[in-house]
Parts: structure tokens; C-alpha cells; sequence
């Protein structure tokens, strides 16, 4: 009898390591693609020079992520991943207590639109639509406060919008 119950625990375990062959974490590539380059990321939104900080968060996060090699040259590059920001938004999201006209937390969101492309072909691979944002507390001018908030928000795009980018495939 004890042998039976060993001999089904055998088994069993055999079926469920054998079910897990195959599985990987995180996504996979496709064939050909090991290098990526950042185009310059394109502004259509009122906030001037944005797309800077989003420029430099989108590299940043894909050479944290290291699934892809970045490279400066896309002509160099088996992919191109390009952004178009499409909106910059501002809310008021908590007032002060004494003067309950004036903001005491902001919320800025940025909202953008990715696709990694397949540079000899230049057909599109994947695309990504998502947003990140910040909170920030309204210090002595709004434009001090903005330009601080503005890192954590573009930090939280590139995040999404590479994890987006990469796990589609």
C-alpha cells in the first residue's frame, strides 16, 4: 500500500513538472530582434519639452529591462520604438484647508502613444497606448512643482510603455 501512495506521488509530481516545460518568465523575443533604438519622441501636447525627460526615461527602462540592447543608431538597430505624446494634464486634486480655493496637491498626467517597429521592414511589431503620472504637493510656484513631478510621470510611461511594447510579443 505505502508503495502505491509513493509511486502516485511520483507520478504526480512527474506530470506537474512536465506541464511547466516550456514556460518562461517574462515575454519572448521575436526572431531577429536583439537591438532597439529611441527615436526622438514627438510633443503634441502644449507642455514644452517633455519629451526630453520621456526620451531619456524610455532608454533608461530598457536598459534596466535588458531584454533588448539599446543602441544610439537606428540604423544599427533591429527595431526603432517610436512615441508620439498626445496629452498633458494638470488637476487639482486636493485643496488647502484655510483657503479652500487654492490647490494643495496637483495631479499631472501624461498620456502617449508607442509602436516598436521593424526597421528593414518597417512594419509594426507592437504598439502600446497608456499614460503615466505623479502627484506633487504645490510648493512656492507651479512651475517648480511641475518640473519636479515631471521624472516620477515619465519614469511610470516608459515603465508601461516598454512592458507594453516587449511582453505583447
Amino acid at each position: 500500500m505505502k508503495r502505491r501512495i509513493h509511486l502516485l506521488n511520483c507520478l504526480a509530481a512527474t506530470l506537474v513538472l512536465t506541464g511547466c516545460m516550456g514556460y518562461r518568465l517574462g515575454g519572448s523575443l521575436p526572431e531577429g530582434i536583439t537591438t532597439v533604438a529611441v527615436a526622438p519622441v514627438v510633443n503634441k501636447t502644449s507642455e514644452p519639452a517633455i519629451e526630453l525627460q520621456i526620451t531619456h526615461a524610455l532608454r533608461e527602462r530598457i536598459q534596466f529591462d535588458g531584454r533588448l540592447k539599446l543602441v544610439d543608431n537606428v540604423q544599427q538597430a533591429d527595431a526603432v520604438i517610436e512615441v508620439a505624446l498626445s496629452a498633458y494634464q494638470l488637476n487639482p486634486i486636493a485643496f488647502r484647508t484655510d483657503l479652500r480655493t487654492t490647490p494643495e496637491l496637483y495631479r499631472v498626467r501624461i498620456s502617449g502613444n508607442a509602436e516598436l517597429k521593424k526597421v528593414a521592414t518597417g512594419k509594426v511589431i507592437a504598439s502600446s497606448t497608456t499614460f503615466g503620472e505623479s502627484v506633487f504637493e504645490f510648493k512656492s510656484d507651479l512651475t517648480s512643482s511641475k518640473r519636479d513631478a515631471l521624472p516620477a510621470a515619465a519614469s511610470e510611461i516608459a515603465r508601461l510603455m516598454v512592458d507594453d511594447l516587449i511582453e505583447q510579443w
